[in-house]
């Protein structure tokens, strides 16, 4: 009986609201950043069920540790390293590929790292929790920009072409990109399932060059056989 006693024990209780309240808000701040400003399918909601889940499990861990001290070797840590390696499973479900481009890792990344701020509340490191929340909202709201900017600087370039497989549309592109003297520098072909299709991905370095990618993408797309092309 003394386990079912402690669990209403005013301080534990207090204790308890003030770290899934805590959690709750700081889960809500970071995805409110995800849903609002970029719009991302694991937003608001998404974010504050994961910290207030993680919270929950380190309540759990130190309710055990309490309770049934002296009755059974319990370790603490145990059940949160499960949630930092379990939480990997729903961040991957954001991660979309469109085209060329991959989506939702950075959603993914800040579904993880809210599950250990969870965790933080959950245990009491209070300072902690709401230091890397700050930090969080800071890096996903303020550092976007930069990371653009550095994407600008990088000279690599990918082009994803769909032409006609029995045209054998590599060899017309490969001869056009020669001819505008830019060096091919990874190259990728894979059949199109159930149809007469092939894609291509090229990636180049377009460094020291006037071309820009529009007019790349319109010389490929003049040449025969060709379907689609995506920068």
């Amino acid at each position: 009986m003394d386990w079912f006693l402690f669990q209403f024990n005013p301080q534990f209780l207090l204790s308890a609201l003030v770290r899934i309240f805590l959690s709750c808000v700081l889960g809500g701040i970071i995805g409110f950043e995800r849903e609002q400003s970029r719009n991302r399918p694991a937003g608001f909601r998404t974010h504050i069920l994961v910290c207030l889940g993680a919270c929950l499990v380190m309540l759990i861990a130190e309710f055990s540790m309490i309770a049934y001290s002296g009755k059974v070797n319990i370790d603490p840590t145990r059940i949160g390293a499960q949630v930092v390696s379990g939480i990997g499973f729903l961040g991957a479900g954001t991660i979309i590929r469109h085209g060329l481009s991959v989506k939702g890792i950075t959603t993914a990344a800040s579904i993880w790292v809210v599950a250990c701020v969870g965790l933080a509340c959950g245990v009491g490191f209070y300072t902690g929790a709401v230091l890397v929340t700050l930090l969080i909202w800071t890096i996903l709201m303020y550092l976007k920009n930069l990371e653009i900017k550095l994407a600008k600087h990088n000279t690599y370039k990918t082009i994803e072409v769909e032409g006609e497989k029995d045209k054998q549309v590599i060899y017309p592109v490969s001869s056009l990109f020669r001819e505008l003297n830019i060096e091919i520098k990874a190259l990728d072909i894979y059949d199109v399932p159930k149809s007469n299709r092939q894609r291509i991905l090229l990636q180049f370095d377009l460094d020291n060059k006037d071309l820009d990618l529009t007019i790349i993408s319109a010389k490929i797309n003049e040449i025969e056989g060709i379907l689609k092309v995506s920068l």
